[in-house]
């Protein structure tokens, strides 16, 4: 059975009392257990690194669990291989986590039919699938600090990546920094799913982050099976009221996305140069990151050994 959807209003325990059972990991890796995390995946060789290294930071921070990475689609190894690899190594019960933002399509079906036919081939027993991420206020945390490295760029520090849109951008001396940022309008963008549970987090998400912003306007826009889409959002970032225009995209890692984003808002600047445009990165192979997924999984450990 699949967990719910994180959300910060219902988490068992704040990060500050949060705390790694080695104990229970010892046991449960001993038991012939392991975490079995499982990306999307990406044609992009950027993105699909950072997923492995948030797998590799997952391993060092409970080296007591048994810690393996793999894909649902375009990207190797994938659930199939991972599997494989977890039997050859006497591997018997998984935990899947999903490197998920939100509950939709993948979690509930994809992910769950893909593993659950893989681990049958190699006598597997899944135990349990944590949540996606959803509202996990530690999420909010680290959007927060991805909105915080650009408009710091007025302040003087260096471009965190790519923040003028440029693709290959590598000097960390962008145009923005000592830029007077003025009054900002914050542009987050959300993949997108049919669901509109989905839909609704994402749009949640945003209103969480701009509790704690000083930006004069907002909106949510998606990438597909949301309203506005993508070119609908900055054609009306564009007749805001504020002096520079924040775009963050509300995604894991590198990907085609992304680079389409970049690439817009980069036309954005030559449409529209009466504004300052930004992009923020995406999340990342972030150690925070890495937290909160162990903390999710060993939620999930703890209720299947209530059970």
């Amino acid at each position: 059975m699949n967990a719910p959807e994180s959300d910060c209003a219902t988490r068992r325990q704040t990060d500050a009392q949060f705390g790694f059972n080695e104990g229970l990991w010892t046991e449960f890796g001993t038991g012939y257990g392991a975490i079995l995390v499982v990306g999307h995946g990406t044609r992009n060789p950027s993105g699909a690194s950072q997923l492995l290294d948030l797998v590799g930071q997952m391993q060092v921070k409970m080296p007591a669990a048994n810690v393996f990475g793999c894909f649902l689609e375009l990207a190797e190894p994938t659930i199939d291989q991972a599997m494989e690899r977890l039997h050859s190594q006497g591997i018997k019960k998984a935990l899947v986590v999903p490197i998920l933002l939100f509950t939709a399509a993948h979690a509930l079906q994809d992910i769950p039919d893909a593993v659950s036919a893989a681990a049958g081939r190699f006598g597997i027993e899944v135990i349990g699938q944590t949540g996606s991420l959803g509202t996990h206020d530690s999420v909010v945390a680290l959007s927060q600090v991805r909105s915080a490295e650009v408009i710091s760029l007025g302040t003087g520090q260096p471009c965190p990546e790519s923040a003028c849109a440029r693709v290959r951008c590598e000097s960390g001396q962008c145009e923005g920094r000592f830029a007077k940022m003025g009054r900002i309008g914050l542009a987050m963008v959300g993949r997108g799913a049919s669901d509109l549970q989905a839909l609704a987090h994402m749009r949640r998400l945003t209103e969480l982050k701009v509790a704690q912003l000083s930006v004069v306007c907002f909106q949510t826009g998606f990438f597909a099976g949301g309203k506005p889409d993508v070119d609908g959002l900055l054609d009306e970032a564009a007749t805001w009221q504020c002096d520079t225009v924040l775009v963050q995209p509300h995604l894991l890692f590198e990907g085609e996305l992304i680079e389409k984003l970049r690439s817009k808002v980069l036309a954005c600047r030559s449409r529209f140069p009466n504004k300052q445009w930004y992009v923020s990165r995406t999340l990342g192979a972030d150690p925070k990151l890495a937290d909160i997924f162990l903390e999710l999984a060993q939620e999930q450990l703890l209720a299947h050994a209530d059970n």
